[in-house]
């Protein structure tokens, strides 16, 4: 299956690397039984050794797990894990599941990360070999759907979150099955930042964020969907 949207390069990777994607996330649906697949597309004039693979969520961040040592098997392989993007053309990676068993209710999660090396060029000036070759690293979300759950649906649970407050603490509980990303959380006219957005709620699950002062009002929230894009403003009284 190839998954097709819009996409620049991942937001900290500078335009001067040329790299960019089709997609905002990637959705492995379990009928996808021959894997699916994601595209880089290399705009620029020099080619790239690219390095995939995948890893988990760090809980506390909601980024990759930066600590990962290989040790947990990851329940998905990419291949190829290291080729060649010639400049001005496309590689093509293909994600499937090995035997590694996933939660049969709910939805997973975990990241696809991708390493592009410059090729090194010859130097023809004085100087020029000292230079140094800037790597990217790119991450994209990967949200693996058992069977019984919906392709697109995050627009239309977006409603069922449910809100509380603890103190300074907003708590969030999700009775759904999926994995639910804010693009926007606001108490009142305050607004969380983006180190709290990136803190997912887990499916049938919570999560809990700190309240800057002054937060004080209704709760109002958009989620990210399946194709990128921001869903309804949904509002609750605390």
């Amino acid at each position: 299956m190839l998954l097709l949207c819009s996409l620049s390069a991942l937001a900290a990777a500078p335009e001067s690397t040329g790299l960019s994607f089709y997609v905002l996330r990637v959705i492995y649906s379990e009928s996808d039984q021959k894997g699916v697949t994601l595209t880089v597309n290399n705009k620029s004039a020099a080619p790239y050794l690219m390095q995939s693979w995948i890893r988990p969520v760090d809980p506390n961040t909601g980024d990759v797990d930066l600590n990962y040592s290989g040790q947990q098997k990851m329940p998905f392989i990419v291949t190829p894990p290291l080729a060649r993007l010639e400049a001005n053309s496309e590689l093509t990676l293909r994600i499937r599941r090995n035997g590694e068993p996933l939660p049969t209710d709910r939805e997973s999660v975990f990241f696809i990360s991708m390493k592009a090396v410059p090729a090194k060029k010859e130097a023809t000036e004085p100087g020029d070999s000292g230079q140094m070759a800037l790597t990217v690293v790119s991450n994209m979300k990967l949200f693996y759907r058992p069977a019984g759950l919906a392709k697109h649906a995050v627009a239309d649970v977006a409603s069922q979150l449910q809100f509380h407050r603890e103190g300074d603490t907003l708590i969030a509980n999700n009775p759904t099955p999926y994995w639910l990303t804010f693009s926007q959380l606001k108490v009142g006219n305050v607004e969380l930042g983006k180190p709290a957005l990136r803190l997912m709620v887990p499916p049938k699950g919570q999560q809990r964020y700190a309240l800057p002062t002054g937060a004080n009002g209704k709760v109002a929230w958009q989620l990210i969907d399946e194709d990128g894009w921001d869903t309804p403003v949904q509002q609750q009284i605390l």
